[in-house]
């Protein structure tokens, strides 16, 4: 009960660093007029601070590292068989965040072209790869098990460079990004808990404190609105995977035994909404001839504004579509017994049903964005 009681704790610290930090964050960048002006492609109205970022990985790691202390203090010490794993894993992790941080941050100031964000998540990717938090084994994927090493380690960086740019580019509408990390984080963290696994349940929650605390300023506020801006996404995108990653080989790399049968059929269901819309709208633009990079107005969440949704509404669809195929996935890896090759196929085929099922609705009822503008202005 104790061990739960500093994950508890290291959520407090982080949501309450969070509600203290980022109405400061919203207050100077407005002072220094440091906003997200609006543009033909994005959907918002007015000037909006988009730094609100800036407190996530250092709220996160400030509350666990904290906690993480106080543990130690207390005689609450982590066992020996994971403390040398986890000192590697986390000195190795917080170098890959810090890249991605100064990266994101230095795109929300001034700006950084995409293949400068691509180099530096390349090299986020080889801190994973060097910190041995990899795929490893596919579990039986297209019949695939475990993976020589060069092979995993290029699996390993393609899907760090995919996850963190999914989280990246979703975040086009108010709540959804925070809100997709915040269930898949509280999701990973419970399993995390459930295997006595504390130490990266606090790493886990420490994430979803300040999550939370964001998404009270950009939902709900008006005056103290804010973005989260791509120090936000790519952060949280890596911790992601991190943790993903970390949870589908818990077999591989620790002590314990699961008692899952198929793991990464869990967290194909926890990435889905995000990879899978990601995936979509770069296979759109490449075969209309534009770079995948090349921003336009395609994603899911535009979609559904199309449809008239609000951003509170768009977010909340997708939010329990997310929640839908988690729970699918489990039923269908752990209950029914589906091979993972099977439980892909199944979330793909509904991701294109979904997809084809909106277009049609756009084609019958849809607007334009720009006759749908919704969030207020600050």
């Amino acid at each position: 009960m104790m061990y739960v009681l500093f994950v508890i704790l290291t959520f407090a610290i982080s949501a309450a660093i969070g509600w203290f930090a980022i109405p400061r964050i919203v207050i100077i960048a407005k002072i220094k007029r440091l906003f997200d002006e609006p543009n033909a492609r994005k959907v918002h109205q007015g000037a909006i601070p988009r730094l609100g970022g800036l407190s996530f990985f250092p709220a996160a790691l400030f509350s666990f590292a904290f906690v993480l202390g106080l543990r130690y203090y207390y005689g609450y010490d982590i066992s020996l068989d994971l403390q040398v794993e986890l000192l590697t894993e986390f000195l190795f992790v917080m170098a890959g965040m810090l890249i991605l941080y100064f990266v994101g941050m230095a795109d929300d100031l001034i700006g950084v072209g995409y293949r400068n964000k691509f180099v530096a998540q390349f090299f986020a990717g080889v801190c994973l790869v060097l910190a041995g938090v990899t795929v490893f084994d596919l579990q039986g994927l297209f019949g695939i098990h475990r993976l020589p090493f060069a092979l995993d380690a290029l699996l390993t960086i393609t899907v760090v460079v995919l996850t963190v740019n999914a989280f990246n580019l979703i975040d086009g509408v108010d709540g959804l990004c925070s809100g997709l990390g915040t269930i898949i984080l509280t999701t990973l963290g419970i399993l995390f808990i459930y295997y006595q696994l504390f130490v990266y349940a606090m790493f886990a929650f420490g994430m979803v404190g300040v999550l939370i605390a964001f998404f009270q300023y950009n939902v709900l506020g008006t005056r103290l609105k804010v973005f989260m801006g791509d120090t936000g996404s790519l952060t949280l995108g890596y911790m992601i995977v991190f943790l993903g990653l970390k949870f589908i080989n818990l077999e591989n790399t620790t002590f314990i035994t699961l008692g899952l049968d198929s793991t990464l059929a869990i967290l194909l269901g926890l990435l889905f909404v995000p990879v899978f819309d990601t995936c979509r709208v770069f296979v759109s633009r490449v075969s209309r001839g534009k770079s995948p990079f090349f921003p336009d107005k395609n994603h899911v969440h535009h979609k559904l504004l199309q449809l008239n949704r609000s951003h509170l509404q768009s977010t909340g669809i997708l939010l329990l579509l997310e929640i839908g195929f988690i729970l699918l996935n489990f039923s269908l890896a752990e209950l029914i017994g589906m091979r993972v090759t099977w439980v892909l196929l199944v979330d793909v085929a509904l991701g294109v049903g979904v997809n084809v099922t909106l277009n049609r609705l756009i084609a019958r009822y849809g607007c334009t964005l720009g006759e749908h503008e919704v969030i207020q202005k600050p």
